[in-house]
């Protein structure tokens, strides 16, 4: 096992982010799961059971990287007390300012949520003097885990084509789990004494219809536009709303920019983050080892 107060404790090591944090830094971690995913090799990282919800356990460690449920970090933190912990970097979400104002309540539910528990989370470092930053990404992509576009590919690719409203014309970001895990990384170590909240996005702008179509065209399903122009896709989403139809709030912000200003941030640990160009593998999950 590594030595607990060098080497970095991860939470949700078994997910998209912390796939990455682990090909990049392997034994050198102390990773944090509720269960050890079939994908973890035998002797390759050191694994530590752990249920955020319900768990009492201190970290061992001076740095944490947390790569799960935001809450589920702060939940655990406070029940267990910081521990060893000198210094933070936790993953939240855009969502937390792009879901303020949607129309579905739920979703104004999740940013409040979000904000609140970055809020807390931010208290309680500076109660125990440890430093964090918290990093609001943008749509994450890469490696099959995520519950946004690899189920979309993944319908494209069993039925052979998808859907693409024409109107879809507001910018998204999307960012590589992979460079999302290397700037976390990064930043580690120089995390700053005053809590900071900052928005990473990744290294292309295009349009979400234009996303949605390079998507569908790397599992080779035809991409076939629906003709809707923005005023109808609003329109049509705000009726399905009003019918009881939560999803459709994902509809009305097609037609809204959600990017974040991370160019400085990036420049800043000397890293270019890729621009959205999937491949068939980017949604398939990690294989059994």
């Amino acid at each position: 096992m590594p030595e607990s107060g060098a080497s970095p404790l991860v939470l949700g090591a078994s997910g998209q982010v912390g796939y990455f944090i682990l090909q990049q830094l392997g034994a050198r971690v102390i990773a944090c799961s509720r269960r050890v995913p079939t994908w973890a090799g035998p002797a390759s990282t050191c694994w530590q059971p752990l249920n955020l919800w319900a768990d009492t356990w201190p970290s061992p460690s001076e740095t944490l990287i947390s790569a799960g449920p935001l809450d589920g970090c702060l939940a655990w933190l406070q029940r267990s007390g910081p521990g060893a912990l000198k210094r933070i970097v936790a993953l939240s979400s855009m969502s937390a300012v792009h879901k303020q104002t949607s129309p579905a309540l739920a979703e104004r539910a999740t940013a409040r949520a979000l904000r609140a528990s970055e809020q807390r989370l931010g208290e309680f470092a500076q109660r125990h003097g440890i430093a964090l930053t918290i990093l609001r990404p943008t749509l994450i992509w890469g490696v099959g885990l995520d519950h946004s576009l690899t189920p979309y590919a993944q319908r494209a690719s069993r039925k052979g084509y998808a859907w693409i409203p024409s109107g879809a014309r507001g910018l998204r970001q999307p960012v590589h789990a992979c460079d999302l895990a290397q700037l976390a990384i990064a930043l580690l170590p120089q995390t700053p004494p005053d809590a900071a909240c900052l928005e990473v996005g990744g290294g292309e702008r295009l349009s979400l219809a234009t996303m949605l179509r390079r998507v569908a065209r790397s599992q080779s399903a035809t991409a076939i536009t629906l003709p809707l122009p923005k005023p109808v896709l609003h329109g049509l989403a705000q009726l399905a709303l009003r019918c009881g139809v939560e999803r459709a709030a994902a509809w009305t912000r097609a037609v809204d920019d959600q990017c974040a200003d991370s160019a400085a941030l990036w420049r800043s640990v000397g890293t270019i983050p890729r621009g959205f160009d999937p491949q068939p593998s980017s949604w398939i999950p990690p294989a059994a080892n």
